[in-house]
């Protein structure tokens, strides 16, 4: 397999397409893997395509472009997990094309190969939720070109300054899809501070860029007369929300274990001296300092998933690549590559279908059929909680979608501003059923008569909108 993709043949790209295509098709015919972030993901676009406008009645911690896609797509197919994952797929094509484009284009081997796509293409099908449409994997997309453009910029012949502007306008982008990804740009002001000569006014060139979109963000919600509401729910969360973990850090090695241990071997092989030119050298520098900021990424993340470690696959590949590139051909590097891939495929085929596997990894607080289903069908409701799972089979009503950013106000009651927001966020839009398994709604009821009037509490704890 490795001398199959070790030449250079572009059509190679079609087998590496192939057998990711093979490895998301069991995903895409399953359907009891959806996650609660997915879930959540599907609300959002739901309610905008039924009207409601992004942070004033949808309360969400969403990036503004993420959200506009997700709108697209159910405007499109509606609530169609397969949708998701069809889009994934293509990005994630579009990743490893890239990826091993600027392999070739920088010359970061000493052979022209495309063992780096396979690699890329196979890591990225690792768990079954980088399968599906994340802002993870769609902010990716525009941090791999910032990457392309960064190792550009640290070939000394090819300093331009669109390159500069670029790289910061796809940071920016990413950005805008999800927030944490504004990291990166921390990240490349120290690649061109040690590993570049930049001059300072291309500091401040990419700094414009990466100002931009979210410039741009903004100035349409200040027009929309929605900016503290767009400053509400999609800043203020990145400092003031708590991460939720669906997998412990525990779980979450367990999945990584065999990329991190293969990560290990490339290390210490650079380490012990692998033949690198000093540019080739600087990259694998790059890519090492690449590889702390994703870290960073994933810490500031709020939410732990194995999703959110698409961002490290980039670094990972990288190294493997280099590993595997440098060892001697014969039928041991064969044999040797040949496992690690079959791994990888284990991997991923374990974590949802092996009964043996959930002993060690455990993920049944983060899929939304692992749990008992509502009672409650085709309803419009409110859920006072942080499981989303009731809306599987229903739709939201009000603006509290996240319930992060809504218990404050449910909890806070002797300020007479969250009351208001209350009223007038069920009153506009009520809910058929209110599923409230911490009575947060019974003192809410005594200081709103309007509400006490409207809804009444059934035997099974919800409260019920009277005819």
């Amino acid at each position: 397999m490795l001398s199959f993709f070790r030449i250079n043949d572009p059509y190679r790209l079609l087998v590496i397409f192939i057998i990711m295509l093979g490895l998301r098709l069991p995903a895409m015919i399953s359907d009891s893997i959806l996650t609660l972030p997915e879930l959540n993901f599907m609300l959002v676009g739901e309610k905008m395509t039924n009207g409601a406008d992004l942070y004033s009645e949808i309360w969400d911690a969403i990036g503004p472009l993420s959200a506009l896609v997700y709108f697209v797509i159910d405007w499109l197919f509606g609530r169609s997990q397969l949708a998701y994952q069809i889009v994934a797929f293509f990005i994630s094509c579009f990743q490893v094309y890239i990826f091993n484009r600027f392999m070739l284009s920088s010359r970061a081997f000493s052979e022209n190969t495309y063992v780096p796509g396979l690699i890329y293409g196979v890591l990225c099908s690792l768990s079954y939720d980088m399968l599906t449409l994340t802002p993870f994997l769609m902010g990716l997309t525009f941090i791999l070109l910032s990457l392309e453009k960064i190792f550009s910029h640290i070939e000394v012949r090819a300093k331009r300054d669109e390159d500069i502007l670029n790289i910061g306008l796809y940071v920016g982008l990413a950005t805008v899809i999800y927030l944490p990804f504004s990291i990166f740009a921390l990240g490349i002001l120290v690649i061109f501070i040690f590993f570049t000569g930049t001059v300072g006014r291309r500091y401040a060139l990419m700094t414009f860029g990466f100002a931009l979109p979210m410039m741009i963000a903004g100035g349409y919600f200040y027009l929309t007369d929605r900016f503290t509401d767009f400053v509400f729910s999609f800043l203020s969360p990145f400092t003031e929300m708590d991460k939720v973990w669906y997998l412990s850090l525990k779980h979450t090695l367990i999945l990584f274990a065999v990329p991190l241990a293969f990560l290990l071997l490339s290390l210490v092989r650079l380490i012990q001296g692998a033949r690198l030119t000093n540019y080739q050298a600087r990259l694998t520098q790059t890519m090492f300092v690449w590889f702390l900021f994703g870290g960073f990424f994933i810490v500031l993340s709020d939410y732990n998933v194995p999703s959110a470690y698409i961002v490290l696959i980039p670094a990972i590949t990288f190294y493997i690549a280099h590993y595997y590139l440098a060892k001697k051909r014969g039928f041991f590097t064969e044999f040797s590559f040949l496992f690690f891939i079959l791994l990888i495929v284990a991997t991923n085929v374990l974590s949802y279908y092996s009964e043996y596997f959930e002993k060690f990894y455990d993920d049944s607080n983060y899929k939304v059929q692992s749990s008992n289903q509502t009672k409650i069908k085709n309803k419009r409701i409110l859920v006072l909680d942080e499981d989303l799972r009731p809306y599987n089979t229903n739709k939201s009503a009000t603006p509290f979608l996240s319930w992060q950013l809504a218990e404050p106000v449910f909890t806070d009651l002797n300020y007479y501003d969250n009351l208001t927001i209350i009223y007038e966020g069920i009153k506009n839009d009520p809910p058929e059923v209110i599923i409230d398994p911490d009575n947060h709604l019974t003192e809410v009821l005594n200081k709103v008569p309007y509400l006490a009037d409207k809804y009444y509490r059934a035997f099974d704890g919800n409260y019920y909108l009277k005819n």
